[in-house]
């Protein structure tokens, strides 16, 4: 059986889209951000902490973790604490170019397996007004960077390069890569 060890809808739903058979297990992990730490580094450890943690649960089946972080500048963003912090990080991005990461671990037993994927995002240049109207919709709020590209944020996107699914907190493609050869 396959747990997915996060209480994000977006990935759920990929997964079910996939066609993957799994139950939801959130993982509660402290998600302290360790600012000195590589970004890749970053989220491989908090994909591996949230996997390892619910695997205790379910010492024989594959436990998915997963984490998405997005990066300015060498600064790290992730979900807002309020409405002045997602404005704060939406006109940081605006006009300009960002790195979404996500990291995922696979954990069965004492088997670990992790992977990062990075997508270059850049953005429009954004109004005061886009940005607060976005706001105001709620959706930035427990998104990394304070935008969802597979919501009303999408439109706030000018381009990316790399996997879509990146963006969205889990690379489908990558996954179940992995979950072929993950025993």
């Amino acid at each position: 059986m396959l747990v997915l060890a996060s209480s994000s809808p977006r990935r759920a739903k990929l997964m079910k889209d996939a066609g993957l058979d799994f139950i939801v297990e959130p993982s509660y992990i402290d998600e302290d951000i360790d600012e000195k730490m590589k970004p890749a580094d970053l989220v491989t450890e908090l994909a591996k902490l949230k996997a390892v943690h619910v695997a205790g649960k379910y010492p024989n089946d594959v436990v998915i973790g997963a984490d998405t972080i997005v990066v300015y500048e060498d600064q790290i963003l992730g979900k807002p604490k309020d409405e002045n912090d997602a404005y704060r990080m939406l006109k940081l991005l605006s006009n300009d170019r960002h790195i979404v990461y996500t990291a995922v671990a696979l954990v069965k037993g004492e088997n670990i397996k992790t992977f990062v994927s990075e997508t270059e995002v850049s953005m429009k240049n954004l109004s005061d007004l886009e940005i607060w109207n976005y706001i105001k919709t709620g959706e930035p709020m427990d998104k990394a960077g304070a935008y969802g590209i597979q919501g009303g944020g999408g439109s706030l996107v000018d381009h990316y390069k790399g996997d879509f699914f990146t963006i969205v907190g889990l690379p489908l493609k990558d996954l179940l890569e992995a979950l072929k050869t993950f025993k």
